[in-house]
């Protein structure tokens, strides 16, 4: 017995709007699921990169909606929200309409989530006895949604939107573009054959657009074995009457309905398919005559989902519709389809040409009290500023004193009403926040940041960073391991699991105890090991074997989980201890899109006179007062002396925790190995597990297997407790970092910061200059070798 079900029940009904104007909108032709190309991804739709907040596109930065983008027709910001759809992993229709009381024309349209609200049962179904079929649910109270009304000025803006969803959402794993001209050889008939009922369903949409109809799906029925698809029934969008509601609840307590305009005929054409043998489709029942007039409608693009693909049906070139997500405007649309604004739409806003003009003004005129200062800048076709990059004086000292670990911080990408500013930050001395650059990314893909790290290293005095962390995201991904090949890349491990919170939201609900045993397979194993048993235990656990994400994370395993970034400096001391960010400060309530430019940039250049106010303040007093020592150690007053005051009192706390820990020598030798765990009386689960630490009394060369020094370059508290078994009194100079001191600006690396800038601005010109024409590139080559030899000899003689 196969279950049956009408694809025109079920819908739901608002009766504080008008609903739809007849126009119906069939699920499954509003359930797209399609890639920012509109044509085979490069890569698999396992790829987790494209998650529900951050959604993926080939190469390119997702286009998410926001409120108050702007389209230029209702038509246009519903092929734009399946576009955004399809990158996400979810499916579209119409929920609700309003017309205007004057004309009678649509003013605004809702597209929610095809998962959105539930089925409601209808009045009547257990009438007479009769027993209903049971039908699958697709519906799940999803309040994913995008509204768009129309302005007085005939642009439509997004007024509502949700973009949470309460279910699992995964993109297909590939696109294929269809025009309707394929199936221009072949008109339907009784008993035709097709592979698949989405192979059906591409058929007869292609058809129907050729010809000149519109098609909606009328008529489903499963199977009760296995819930697949044995009959499909496609009709005409003006097949049967629009339902009547004088009988409705609304009249009987007296509401007045407002007059909708029937778009239903009673046209008969159908087309239906039923499943034979298996493997083939047949069609079943067929009518090709209609009771209207056919008009061909150019523009009118279908999507057909499957489990395996999304099927793209339009009469535009694919490359065209390819742009629909990208943003870039086709040089030819048929029939002068309305676009949205394509700057908008990639960008989510764009600066005008006023705040640009502005801002150049601004590089050009810190450019000519300083030449140190760098910027760069990109524009568009409209002179309006796309990518925008600068760095000060104090920004390229900061870097060359502490570059060694260096954060790529975009928060703004968590919050669509904040400019896209980007900024690149590590920690000084004093365990403050410093910036070593800033940038306005409106188009945030992998050439886009290429184009950053690019700039930034070159004012940077093509110094690369020892390790960089950045948000998991494709784009910056790529760009890092094409600009910095050779820098430790690693993953901010709360993006990840603020990831995880939503790509395994299921999994978390069902399963209260799985986010503390995720965490703990994650931070409590400090080898590789230890992690690969803590996590196959989890999966096992929890059957997690096959979970696209899970699989996508372990991957990637040895960018973000810290069993494998041991080794790497990161300056990250203790895990809970974070240093003020600029976001805490003034980003939410100032750094926001109502934000004039050039006020951002004095908020901006006010509050990082402030942090370099802060360091110098700090400076001051690490050089001219001395901590008050607690406890009567040699090695304590030696780091206080050394050490600025931030890190000292960080030391110290290692340094007295350590008292809390036996020793147990498990090797004798030259090279001592000793066991050191803390006492079990005030041992915690994170803190019990022993440390093996070895130490070479030759060279007093010193390890620990949780690797805190070759992280955060201080001295852990295992290492310490050894320290004090074997009477280790002062702190070898080997193990003070000078980042950490008092000194650490001292030198001349500012010096070579102007030398190499001045060089490079030099060899710039001579390369310019030096290749117009053979003779002149000859001759310039030959004194360029000249004087690169010269320069290593001098170099070799004065070191």
């Amino acid at each position: 017995m196969e279950n049956a079900s009408s694809e025109d029940e079920g819908s739901l009904r608002d009766n504080s709007v008008d609903l739809n104007d007849g126009t119906l909108v069939d699920p499954h032709q509003l359930e797209l699921e399609v890639t920012a190309q509109l044509a085979e991804p490069t890569t698999s739709a396992t790829d987790p990169f494209s998650t529900s907040d951050e959604p993926k596109t080939n190469n390119t930065s997702p286009v998410e909606p926001f409120i108050g983008m702007e389209f230029e027709s209702e038509e246009a910001a519903k092929l734009f929200y399946m576009a955004y759809a399809s990158q996400v992993g979810f499916s579209v229709r119409i929920s609700k309409s309003r017309r205007s009381r004057n004309d009678e024309s649509i003013i605004m349209r809702r597209f929610v989530c095809s998962k959105e609200g539930f089925h409601l049962k209808k009045s009547g179904d257990l009438d007479e006895g009769k027993k209903k079929r049971k039908r699958a649910t697709i519906r799940e109270g999803c309040n994913a949604m995008i509204e768009v009304i129309q302005k007085y000025y005939g642009r439509w803006v997004v007024s509502k939107l949700v973009k949470e969803h309460t279910h699992i959402v995964e993109p297909p794993s590939r696109v294929r573009f269809v025009a309707p001209e394929e199936y221009a050889h072949a008109d339907p008939y009784l008993g035709m054959e097709f592979s698949s009922h989405e192979a059906a369903q591409t058929f007869y949409y292609a058809y129907a657009s050729r010809v000149g109809f519109d098609v909606r799906i009328r008529l489903s029925r499963r199977s009760t074995k296995d819930e697949s698809f044995v009959m499909r029934r496609f009709v005409c969008t003006k097949e049967g009457f629009t339902p009547s509601e004088e009988n409705g609840e609304d009249v009987a307590a007296g509401k007045k309905k407002r007059s909708r305009t029937p778009v239903r005929e009673g046209c008969k054409a159908m087309f239906e398919v039923i499943r034979k043998d298996f493997d083939k489709w047949i069609v079943s029942k067929l009518v090709l005559d209609h009771t209207h007039e056919l008009a061909i409608v150019p523009s009118k693009v279908h999507y057909i989902q499957s489990q395996s693909e999304v099927v793209v049906l339009s009469k535009a070139p694919g490359e065209q519709l390819g742009m629909l997500s990208t943003g870039a405007k086709p040089a030819a649309y048929d029939n002068n389809i309305p676009i949205w604004n394509e700057r908008k739409l990639t960008q989510h806003f764009s600066f005008s040409i006023d705040d640009t003009q502005k801002l150049l003004g601004y590089f050009k005129r810190m450019n000519g009290e300083n030449n140190t200062f760098s910027y760069a800048y990109r524009v568009d076709n409209d002179n309006c500023l796309t990518h925008a990059f600068w760095a000060d004086v104090r920004a390229r000292g900061s870097y060359y004193y502490f570059g060694d670990a260096v954060t790529i911080d975009m928060d703004f990408k968590a919050d669509l009403n904040m400019l896209p500013f980007v900024m690149l930050t590590g920690v000084n001395h004093h365990f403050q926040s410093v910036l070593f650059g800033c940038a306005l990314l409106v188009d945030q893909s992998e050439e886009s940041f290429v184009w950053l790290l690019e700039n930034w290293v070159t004012a940077m005095g093509a110094h690369h960073p020892g390790s960089l962390k950045t948000m998991l995201d494709e784009a910056i991904s790529s760009a890092v391991s094409r600009v910095f090949p050779e820098t430790r890349h690693r993953f901010c491990l709360n993006d990840i699991f603020s990831k995880c919170a939503k790509r395994l939201a299921n999994i978390y609900s069902l399963y209260p105890s799985f986010e503390e045993e995720f965490k703990n397979a994650i931070n409590t194993t400090e080898s590789i090991e230890e992690f690969e048993f803590s996590w196959n235990s989890l999966l096992r656990n929890y059957d997690l074997g096959n979970n696209n994400w899970i699989q996508y994370l372990y991957n990637i395993r040895e960018k973000w989980v810290p069993a494998f970034l041991k080794g790497t400096f990161t300056a990250e001391i203790v895990p809970d201890l974070k240093p003020e960010s600029l976001r805490e400060v003034l980003f939410k309530k100032y750094f926001n899109k109502k934000t004039p430019l050039p006020v951002f940039i004095t908020l901006l250049d006010q509050a990082m006179i402030g942090w370099s106010e802060r360091e110098s303040l700090e400076d001051l007093a690490s050089s001219f007062t001395k901590p008050i020592l607690n406890f009567p150690s040699n090695l304590l007053k030696q780091v206080s002396e050394v050490y600025t005051r931030s890190v000292y009192n960080i030391f110290e706390r290692e340094f007295v925790d350590s008292l809390g820990y036996y020793v147990e020598k498990i090797e004798d030798g030259l090279v001592g190995k000793f066991k050191v765990i803390k006492d079990y009386a005030c041992a915690s689960p994170c803190t019990s597990k022993a440390r093996i630490v070895t130490y070479d009394f030759s060279d007093k060369r010193v390890r620990c297997s949780c690797g805190k020094f070759e992280e955060c370059g201080i001295l852990c508290r295992h290492i310490l407790r050894v320290f004090l078994t074997v009477d280790v009194r002062t702190l070898p100079e080997l193990y003070v970092l000078k980042r950490w001191t008092k000194d650490a600006k001292s030198g001349f690396v500012l010096d070579e910061v102007l030398r190499f800038n001045n060089l490079y601005r030099d060899a710039v010109r001579f390369a310019r200059e030096g290749s117009s024409s053979d003779e002149v590139f000859n001759l310039a080559q030959q004194h360029l070798q000249l004087a690169y030899a010269e320069v290593m000899n001098i170099k070799q003689r004065y070191g």
